[in-house]
């Protein structure tokens, strides 16, 4: 990346960034989320090994919280990207993409019976054939929230090919699950300067990244070989998801944390229509 705008939200202090240009183009910047545009592209992208560098932070700066201003354009601030909540205590948040993979029954009983908060960034492609096994991980707790149509490599499209595929996932989303989405997730990660215009045009407040990739319930560290407070973690639905999830359960317990709800820790303003 090579413009990030960084200082303190003075309203809330959010850890978040301002992504200008395109990141993939930062040396060891993540690209974690796997595509739906075909067949061979539905493998968990997490068996890639993809994830943040060892040492870095997402955009390539190498302290360990970034901290940035949003950007005023004539019809509003621009969404401000998080890949950290600030917390009091030994709080991670989960977050799970796309939606591929088997719908098992039994990680929806996990969700509910140990009552864990996740937020899921949903695409549409993966999930258009069974809304419903979704509808139970709602039930059970979880947020659904918008990470496009069909999953593309966002910085290639247009503005309004952007915001097609964010508000059109938003509208599904707002007539499946009663809730329209204000938060979301780029593809790969990757935003540019449209992608953020298009997310704040379809009514999304943040745009999430994350700090540690979870691969087969193993957490793949970006700083220390540990988590720390207010991580956002990224996982991916897979075919063994609810072993998986429970070996993460474990490793998080083990350090000593525990999921947060990520609506408890925003501001309300995260999650108005």
């Amino acid at each position: 990346m090579t413009a990030t705008a960084c200082t303190l939200l003075a309203a809330s202090g959010l850890t978040a960034c301002h992504h200008t240009t395109d990141p993939r183009s930062a040396a060891g910047t993540p690209t974690a989320s796997r595509s739906g545009g075909h067949a061979r592209s539905r493998r968990p992208a997490g068996r890639r090994s993809a994830g943040p560098p060892a040492t870095r932070r997402p955009g390539g700066n190498t302290a360990t919280t970034a901290q940035v201003t949003r950007t005023v354009e004539p019809s509003g601030p621009l969404p401000p990207v998080l890949s950290r909540i600030p917390v009091h205590g030994k709080i991670v948040f989960i977050t799970i993409d796309d939606g591929w993979g088997e719908k098992d029954p039994a990680f929806v009983r996990l969700i509910r019976e140990r009552r864990v908060p996740v937020t899921l960034f949903l695409t549409d492609l993966a999930i258009r054939k069974d809304y419903g096994y979704f509808r139970g991980l709602q039930r059970a707790g979880a947020l659904i929230e918008d990470h496009t149509m069909t999953h593309p490599y966002l910085p290639k499209l247009s503005y309004a090919r952007q915001k097609e595929q964010i508000c059109a996932s938003a509208d599904i989303y707002a007539s499946q699950y009663g809730s329209r989405p204000t938060l979301f997730r780029a593809p790969y990660g990757a935003t540019g300067r449209d992608t953020l215009r298009a997310a704040r045009d379809c009514g999304m407040k943040a745009v999430f990244f994350w700090r540690e990739v979870v691969t087969g319930g193993r957490i793949a560290y970006q700083t220390s070989g540990r988590l720390h407070p207010g991580d956002i973690l990224l996982v991916h639905f897979n075919p063994n998801m609810t072993a998986d999830f429970k070996r993460l359960l474990h490793t998080v317990e083990k350090q000593g944390f525990k999921p947060g709800a990520i609506r408890k820790y925003l501001p309300a303003r995260y999650f108005r229509q």
